[in-house]
């Protein structure tokens, strides 16, 4: 079966769309079909990439007093999910606030009904030096640990809000590296993009960003020279993190194939 990529932490503003976006960007890349699944209050990737490429499951003010109150009804709302993961080939992005649902819906509904002991299952954790972002980041793994134990962990550190070098001394550069030592968890880096035309890129696709020339950002209303300067930069950012993200990608693509099942598939097969 293929696997399912879900981004996760439910304090806001440390990347997930970000994330998501990076990985959206990925798969387009490399040819893969990728199934996207956006819970947020407003349309964020849906708006940049299209019904076609994102389904996106508005979260309503109605729908929180809904799982406040619980009953049933907040159940069935998380009960579609179950079988998405069991065919595997999606991206799950959730909004801040989202994925304690999702997890109080795991708990108690037979998950490992679909994902069995979650191998098949990734789920990257971003945070930022902030604080409270580390914090609800690892209370998230640990979480994670309780309804998928063998599912991959990886903790994504965005740098856009500072860098992680001054937290070598902390509580969570120990736990970081009790988690990678003895659970496997793995570490990606998301550095903030330094170029000086970054700014002027703020609601374009990442995989159309890769394909700009100097005369694209020139339209946008850059300098030649800050247009040189700036797609150098970028191009090197976007490298550094397709590379660390293809891998898991492609792990989450390479089906495994079921009992009397002939023939070998590539890491591109079987996509829903």
């Amino acid at each position: 079966m293929l696997g399912s990529i879900l981004v996760v932490n439910d304090r806001g503003g440390v990347g997930k769309t970000l994330l998501s976006h990076h990985v959206m960007a990925t798969a387009m890349m490399e040819g893969m079909a990728l199934r996207v699944v956006e819970y947020e209050v407003n349309e964020r990737l849906a708006r940049l990439y299209g019904p076609e490429h994102v389904e996106h499951r508005k979260i309503t003010q109605d729908f929180v007093n809904m799982m406040g109150a619980g009953g049933d009804g907040f159940f069935e709302f998380w009960d579609k999910i179950g079988p998405e993961l069991q065919r595997g080939g999606r991206l799950f992005d959730f909004g801040g606030n989202i994925s304690q649902w999702f997890f109080n819906w795991a708990e108690v509904s037979g998950f490992d009904y679909y994902v069995g002991d979650g191998s098949r299952l990734i789920f990257m954790v971003p945070v930022t030096v902030d604080l409270a972002s580390l914090q609800t980041g690892m209370a998230t793994l640990e979480r994670i640990a309780t309804i998928a134990p063998n599912a991959k962990r990886i903790i994504v550190e965005n740098g856009f809000s500072g860098s992680f070098t001054q937290l070598e001394e902390s509580h969570y550069a120990q736990r970081k590296a009790e988690m990678i030592e003895r659970e496997n968890v793995a570490v990606v880096t998301m550095p903030a993009c330094t170029a000086p035309a970054w700014a002027r890129l703020t609601g374009h696709r990442i995989d159309q960003v890769a394909q700009m020339t100097r005369e694209d950002l020139v339209r946008l209303g850059v300098s030649p020279p800050v247009a040189s300067r700036s797609l150098i930069v970028i191009h090197e950012w976007l490298r550094t993190i397709r590379q660390q993200l293809l891998p898991y990608l492609v792990d989450v693509f390479r089906s495994t194939p079921t009992p009397g099942a002939t023939g070998r598939g590539g890491p591109h097969q079987g996509i829903v």
